[in-house]
C-alpha cells in the first residue's frame, strides 16, 4: 500500500500575475477548484505549485518552485528534483478530485505497477478513454454537485492499458528515462507523447484505473488557441525528428498498445529496455 509520505503531488500552471485579467480569472477559477478538491481528498499528501511564466502569484501554506520562464515541462523537472518521495503524481491545473480517487487508483496497483492513471471526465467529446458528462468548465459555470453526485455512483471496469494525466509514476522510472523533454516548451504541447514513448521505450506497459475518476475543465491553459498552433505544429515536428517517425494518433496514444518501431528509429538511449521483461 502506497502511503502519503510515499508520494509528492506536483500541479504545474502558468497561473501569474502578468496575464490580461480575463485570463487570470478564467484560470485562477479552475485553479483553486482543483487545489480545494485536492486538499479536502488528500490532505496528507504533499504537494508542489510548480508556478512558470511572468510575475509568480505566491499561496501561502504551499511550497511553490516556480521558473520566470514559461514551460510546463521545464517546471514538472523542476518541482520533481525539489523531492525525495518513491512515487511523483502530476495534474493538470483544471482537474478536480472528488472523495475517494485516491483509495480507487492505488487499489488497482500492483507490485508490478510503474505508472498509472486515472479515467478523465471531460465536458466535451475528446479522446475516445474519456467519459463525456456536461459539468461545465473554467467560465464559471461547473456544476461541483453533479460532478462530486456522479463520482459518487460510479463503478468502473477493471484496470486497463492506457495513459493520460494525470498519472502516478515510480520516481526510479521517471528517474531514468529524465522526466520531460524540455525541448517541448513553452506551451508543451505533444510532450505527454513524448514522455509515454520513454516509459515504453524502457519497457513499461502504463495502466489506466477505470474506477478512479478525474474531472478536467479541459483547454483553460490555451495551449490549443489559434495563436499558439505554431508551436503544436513545431512540437509535432521536433517529435519526428527526435524520434525518426510520427507519433501514433487516437486511440492508440490514449490507450497506450502502440508498438515502438525500431527500424528508422533514431532515439536510442542506454536505458531503453530496462524494465522489459
Amino acid at each position: 500500500m502506497i502511503e502519503p509520505k510515499d508520494v509528492t503531488i506536483i500541479i504545474p500552471t502558468i497561473l501569474n500575475g502578468d496575464l490580461p485579467l480575463e485570463k487570470l480569472d478564467r484560470q485562477k477559477y479552475a485553479f483553486d477548484h482543483c487545489l480545494e478538491s485536492l486538499d479536502e481528498t488528500v490532505p496528507d499528501i504533499p504537494k508542489i505549485i510548480a508556478s512558470n511564466g511572468g510575475k509568480p502569484i505566491s499561496y501561502i501554506n504551499y511550497t511553490q518552485v516556480h521558473n520566470w520562464r514559461q514551460g510546463q515541462c521545464m517546471a514538472v523537472n523542476a518541482a520533481v528534483a525539489t523531492t525525495n518521495t518513491p512515487w511523483i503524481f502530476v495534474t493538470n491545473d483544471d482537474m478536480v478530485y472528488a472523495p475517494g480517487w485516491w483509495d480507487r487508483l492505488i487499489r488497482d496497483i500492483t507490485l508490478d505497477t510503474k505508472c498509472i492513471s486515472p479515467k478523465l471526465v471531460e465536458p466535451r467529446p475528446g479522446a475516445l478513454t474519456f467519459i463525456v458528462q456536461p459539468f461545465g468548465g473554467a467560465g464559471g459555470d461547473f456544476n461541483k454537485e453533479g460532478w462530486l453526485e456522479f463520482a459518487k455512483n460510479y463503478n468502473g471496469a477493471e484496470v486497463r492499458t492506457g495513459f493520460n494525466l494525470p498519472f502516478l509514476i515510480r520516481r526510479e522510472l521517471w528517474d531514468t528515462i529524465g522526466g520531460y523533454d524540455i525541448n517541448y516548451d513553452p506551451w508543451g504541447s505533444n510532450g505527454d507523447s513524448d514522455l509515454e514513448y520513454k516509459i515504453k521505450l524502457a519497457g513499461v506497459q502504463p495502466y489506466q484505473s477505470q474506477n478512479s475518476l478525474v474531472y478536467h475543465f479541459s483547454q483553460t491553459s490555451g495551449t490549443f488557441s489559434p495563436e499558439n498552433q505554431g508551436y503544436w505544429q513545431k512540437n509535432y515536428a521536433y517529435f519526428i525528428e527526435k524520434w525518426g517517425f510520427e507519433r501514433v494518433g487516437s486511440p492508440e496514444i490514449w490507450e497506450a498498445t502502440f508498438n515502438i518501431p525500431d527500424e528508422g528509429r533514431k532515439f536510442r538511449p542506454d536505458w531503453e529496455g530496462k524494465y522489459a521483461g
